[in-house]
């Protein structure tokens, strides 16, 4: 049976499906720090979108935030989907559920008017889903205090990837 991909806005999440959400991406995260988990469903900062698949009794096996965010490249600002918490429950790894999920996303986004997606991860498992590591992020605020960004990039449409330092302000994601 095929699992349906759910979308969450955020703000409509009851206690519950809240419980449900921290405890997936507590089985899933598991270092020192990910404790924070344990009482909330983000890691550095709330975003407004999430996509949640359940398995055939209702609990949830795979999870994916996305953020609402500008970076800016020399005069232009662009708009794009921070991917965030992405995560499957042990026992239901390997079946190509992140990859099925990034393809509803990336349409999401898409329909949205942001060229790209933008995640931390490693390249050998999301470059199959159109992510391409990047050198040219920084993030940060202060004219002095910007610091280098492990990203990857996903380009949504025809607008090409920026040349150039390209500032995420804030914090990662």
């Amino acid at each position: 049976m095929e699992q349906e991909i759910e979308y969450l806005l955020d703000k409509n999440i009851d206690a519950a499906v809240d419980q449900q959400i921290r405890d997936l991406l507590s089985i899933c995260f598991t270092k020192p720090q990910d404790h924070v988990f344990e009482t909330r469903r983000y890691f550095i900062a709330p975003y407004p979108n999430r996509w949640i698949i359940r398995d055939a009794t209702g609990d949830l096996v795979a999870h994916i935030g996305v953020h609402e965010r500008v970076i800016h490249a020399g005069d232009k600002e662009y708009r794009f989907g921070g991917i965030a918490e992405v995560c499957v429950r042990p026992d239901q790894r390997g079946q190509g559920l992140v990859k099925k999920m990034l393809v509803v996303i990336h349409e999401w986004l898409a329909e949205g008017d942001y060229p790209f997606a933008i995640l931390m991860g490693d390249p050998r498992v999301y470059s199959s889903s159109g992510y391409v590591k990047v050198n040219n992020i920084v993030y940060g605020g202060r004219e002095d205090d910007w610091k280098p960004f492990d990203g990857m990039v996903c380009a949504l449409s025809n607008v090409s990837w920026p040349s150039g330092e390209v500032r995420l302000p804030g914090n990662k994601f």
